[in-house]
């Protein structure tokens, strides 16, 4: 390596370490110090990290790889959220843009620069050999289950071992983590706390390791299928279900297309595809040609919809499910009619103004003469917001719970 190209890699790494340094929070500093500190003797290798919302971590991790120019090894940093995985792209190209491509090809942003969303394909994809994972404990048991379970299947294919160090608050720790992380390791144990932090620790992966299975419910229309931690898992959320009832209701009143071509329908946060999945069957009952978008921002409810919409991939009524943001990738008056269950909590912490963005969204998408149907908590008030941007608004059903309102004519 030439003096001043070495130099460049040099104060690369630093500057790396610094800006990991300044988004570091104090559960990012405990997961790097229980890797560090607990998890001896792993080699070098790729490194997983798995949402990491601060990019300390996978910052990290850049800077390590970077220091290892012998062998150039990667890491793959997945997220479920679309917004979260372009803006860790976007930090990465800003700061490793100096370095050129060889650089910036150190970093692999799962469904970005995969086909795959899934963990196990993406770094089968990549032909990833990963020696350790970092990352924040999931919310579910399901998706920690579908982590460990990649992990460690992968591991058994490429015969390299992998180690993996997850944090969380400790509050919303339980055993049965352990336990799940058990079916796919053989040594688990939990770190010291700091603070109101712990990690888990896992190592030995072990063999034959089943793949992670999606939750399966059956209703009338089909079967609903959740994977990882997608909301609701493999169930009917009960706003959900209450807009189906109204759309399919509602769905042989609908002004067809003048030229007689198929009704246009996006599902914009489509979840497990449960209210795709029913008015699909409701469209091939009453013979109606009908072609849905399913959409949604987190990889697990895109991974999720895809396998329950299976049925409709081709024929009269067909479904494609695509990973975006408020459907940014489809074109202004792309279809008749928009579905929204929108989501209101942040965490824990409720927050009414999430749906602001799809309506945006909504005005924008639907075609003259096109309708919105939104179901939200009744509690909320959404109405006003609707009024805003739609010269027709008008509510189409409500129960103890929840209301459907529907929206014309953008403004």
């Amino acid at each position: 390596m030439a003096p001043a190209v070495a130099k460049r890699s040099i104060d690369m790494v630093k500057n790396l370490i610094d800006a990991a340094d300044e988004r570091a929070e104090a559960l990012d500093r405990l997961i790097l110090r229980d890797a560090d500190q607990q998890l001896t003797g792993v080699d070098a290798g790729d490194i997983v990290v798995l949402e990491d919302s601060s990019a300390a971590l996978t910052l990290q991790a850049l800077a390590r790889v970077l220091d290892e120019s012998d062998t150039a090894p990667r890491v793959m940093v997945r997220y479920r959220s679309y917004q979260q995985a372009h803006a860790m792209r976007a930090l990465a190209h800003r700061l490793l843009g100096d370095l050129g491509q060889d650089a910036a090809a150190r970093l692999v942003v799962a469904g970005l620069d995969t086909e795959a969303l899934d963990l196990e394909a993406a770094l089968a994809e990549c032909s990833l050999k990963p020696t350790l994972a970092l990352g924040r404990l999931p919310k579910t048991l399901a998706a920690l289950d579908d982590w460990s379970r990649a992990l460690a299947r992968h591991s058994a294919q490429t015969t390299t071992d992998v180690s993996l160090c997850l944090g969380g608050n400790t509050k919303h720790m339980t055993r049965t983590m352990n336990t799940v992380l058990e079916q796919s390791f053989s040594e688990v144990w939990a770190g010291r706390g700091q603070g109101k932090f712990r990690a888990l620790l896992a190592k030995a992966p072990r063999q034959s390791v089943l793949a992670h299975t999606a939750e399966e419910t059956q209703i009338p229309a089909g079967t609903l299928r959740g994977l990882g931690g997608v909301f609701s898992g493999g169930r009917e959320d009960r706003g959900g279900s209450y807009l189906a009832d109204i759309a399919c209701d509602l769905l042989s009143t609908l002004d067809r297309p003048a030229d007689g071509a198929a009704l246009r329908v996006l599902d914009l946060g489509c979840g497990n595809g449960s209210v795709s999945l029913r008015l699909l069957h409701r469209a091939q009952e009453l013979g109606i040609p009908l072609v849905l978008t399913a959409t949604d921002l987190d990889a697990d409810a895109v991974r999720s919809a895809t396998q329950t919409l299976a049925p409709y991939r081709a024929g009269e009524q067909t479904a494609t499910v695509t990973w975006d943001d408020a459907a940014a990738g489809s074109a202004p008056g792309s279809f008749d009619l928009l579905l929204l269950n929108p989501p209101f909590h942040e965490g824990t912490r409720l927050d009414a103004t999430m749906v602001r963005p799809l309506l945006d969204a909504a005005t924008r998408l639907l075609a003259p003469g096109g309708r919105l149907l939104l179901v939200h908590n009744s509690h909320l008030r959404y109405r006003a917001q609707l009024e805003d941007r739609f010269e027709e608004v008008e509510q189409l059903g409500r129960n103890g719970t929840f209301t459907v309102l529907s929206a014309c004519n953008p403004l």
